[in-house]
């Protein structure tokens, strides 16, 4: 007789997503009226007015869309595309909508990788792609922090299938220079990869240019990009994500999109095409105004001496907590407990980076982002003598 066994291998070895964790241990600490400087939130608070839903369709609204997601939507995600980055595609066959771009990555893991096939990831890499990749019976191959697209050479093996790109890099803030994408097509190319690019903070940079890497293939035979509203547009909770690729992948993630999700949500849909426009003229003043607040930030640390990771994009970055003698797991928890400021562990993501932590300055205001980075500080040289063999 079989063994009963309740649980998956797969869910059982499940890790939470760090991000996630710690931001579940603010909340209660917040519950508790303690005042938490929160530097852990992969958002950036942006002031958008409620437009009106009494204008919206609400019978059309409260059904089913299409399962691709709504033309008009479609279309206009299309023409966004073209017109800010330079990368065309159809609307009717080459663009899907889903419930955020989280699950379009797994979605898109979900139609490529066979049982055994690796896929290619740098560090700091975002904490779900390699559950992901792990999810879809793949091996994720990491490439640490300190080794770049010229170093991946190294980690291509008979199996190798894809390589995943976040550009803008959450949580560095690195931007991919042109000459980077290209280099890394030309790999793909030669190797007969997919590149799967996440772009979810395309318009999170000013210091340098944003390339798709939707440019560098218009035939779309072996890039797949992936954006969301999220990040861009400071609207997270709508749950609005996005992939553009070639007609082919678009149906196997269209029919892979009916069996999880169905559809977006209908309604949202509805009111995004209806108030795209506002809302973009609305945002992306305040986008800027969060990269100048960045900058000055990015100064402040210099001033007390706290390194980082380089990056100029988005609104996250990755700061060094060398000399420490703790794990950075330990430093987070330690620093949120005693000092009442969260950030996330840089073992999240990725083994190279646990002399790290990820800082976010989307949500708090400067003076309260500089005060966290005190403590942070202090807590660096608190914790240079420490010696116990216990790390964590």
């Amino acid at each position: 007789m079989n063994k009963f066994r309740a649980f998956s291998q797969l869910a059982e070895a499940l890790p939470e997503a760090t991000s996630i964790r710690y931001n579940t241990l603010v909340y209660e600490l917040q519950r508790k009226h303690k005042d938490v400087t929160v530097l852990s939130l992969g958002e950036s608070f942006f002031k958008i007015p409620l437009f009106p839903f009494k204008t919206l369709n609400y019978e059309k609204g409260y059904h089913y869309s299409h399962s691709r997601g709504v033309l008009e939507l479609r279309e206009e995600l299309s023409q966004y595309y073209k017109k800010h980055y330079g990368v065309a595609s159809d609307p009717e066959s080459e663009v899907l909508i889903s419930a955020g771009s989280k699950v379009i990555l797994y979605m898109v893991l979900r139609t490529i990788i066979c049982p055994g096939d690796e896929v290619i990831i740098f560090e700091p890499a975002w904490v779900s792609y390699t559950e992901q990749v792990r999810l879809s019976y793949g091996i994720p191959l990491m490439v640490p922090h300190y080794e770049g697209i010229t170093d991946i050479g190294t980690y291509l093996t008979e199996r190798t299938k894809a390589i995943i790109i976040n550009n803008p890099n959450n949580p560095s803030g690195k931007v991919y220079s042109k000459k980077e994408l290209q280099e890394l097509y030309r790999f793909a190319q030669k190797h007969n990869l997919y590149i799967i690019a996440d772009e979810a903070y395309s318009d999170f940079v000013d210091e340098e240019t944003f390339y798709s890497m939707g440019r560098f293939d218009p035939a779309k035979k072996r890039v797949i990009v992936v954006n969301s509203l999220s990040k861009n547009m400071g609207m997270s909770g709508l749950r609005i994500g996005y992939a553009i690729a070639n007609e082919k992948i678009i149906n196997m993630l269209l029919k892979i999109n009916q069996h999880l999700i169905t559809c977006p949500a209908t309604l949202i849909e509805l009111y995004v095409i209806r108030y795209l426009d506002k809302i973009l003229r609305i945002t992306f003043p305040q986008i800027r105004r969060v990269l100048r607040e960045r900058r000055e930030i990015s100064r402040y640390m210099d001033s007390i001496g706290l390194s980082r990771l380089s990056g100029t994009g988005t609104f996250y970055f990755m700061v060094s907590i060398a000399p420490s003698k703790l794990s950075s797991e330990a430093f987070a928890s330690r620093l949120l407990k005693k000092h009442y400021v969260a950030v996330v562990p840089g073992i999240g993501y990725g083994k190279s980076l646990d002399a790290y932590v990820r800082v976010g300055v989307g949500t708090e205001s400067v003076a309260r982002i500089k005060k966290g980075l005190d403590r942070l500080q202090t807590l660096i040289k608190e914790t240079t003598s420490y010696y116990g063999r216990d790390r964590r």
